[in-house]
């Protein structure tokens, strides 16, 4: 089905001008067909075309964070939030960008902002226990990583042992620690906890 598509949008490109929101789309359709390389360069013509492109830098961060390119990533996904404040996964990259660095102190505010704009965003309040275990504040992390399992966030192998390397030799609350009606305000995250819906 996708091949269908990238081959309509390939003909739409060349029959017509060239547009930012063309390349994005193609760029997408290629992503989905496991064609990074090729979505790379739709990506990036869409940014040529449109530097505000929120869409295309957010789609380049991605790929570039699957290089483990952090630094570029980053970049993409600052250019991404830039253009548009709104694009919670921006913010959600930049915090894991900020997180495979070693730096979890600058990820609060990528998970925090992220929570912020999708306060139902479980993989943000995993990933920001990540973070917390890794500052050693055990408690708040505890928090957090439940409150992401509560709105049914289940983390992949590789994410799991991320959570459980930051927590090892510091001390956890108990398993009865949950959330209420919301996780309390982490120190230190510039943006509060979600309202529960």
């Amino acid at each position: 089905m996708n091949r269908d598509l990238v081959i309509a949008l390939r003909h739409a490109l060349e029959s017509s001008p060239p547009t930012a929101l063309a390349h994005l789309r193609l760029g997408t359709a290629l992503l989905q067909e496991g064609a990074s390389r090729e979505a790379e360069g739709e990506f990036r013509a869409a940014i040529e075309l449109d530097p505000g492109c929120a869409g295309a830098w957010v789609n380049l961060g991605g790929i570039l964070f699957s290089r483990w390119d952090f630094a570029a990533a980053l970049e993409a996904n600052r250019r991404a939030a830039e253009a548009d404040p709104t694009l919670s996964l921006a913010h959600f990259n930049q915090g894991l960008a900020h997180l495979m660095t070693g730096e979890p102190e600058k990820s609060l505010d990528g998970f925090g902002r992220a929570i912020e704009l999708d306060p139902k965003n479980g993989a943000a309040y995993h990933h920001l226990a990540v973070a917390l275990h890794a500052l050693d504040r055990p408690l708040e992390a505890e928090v957090c990583a439940a409150y992401g399992r509560e709105l049914g966030y289940r983390p992949g192998r590789v994410s799991f042992e991320a959570l459980e390397r930051a927590a090892a030799g510091k001390p956890t609350a108990s398993d009865r620690v949950r959330p209420k009606a919301q996780p309390p305000a982490a120190e230190g995250v510039r943006h509060g906890s979600p309202q529960r819906q």
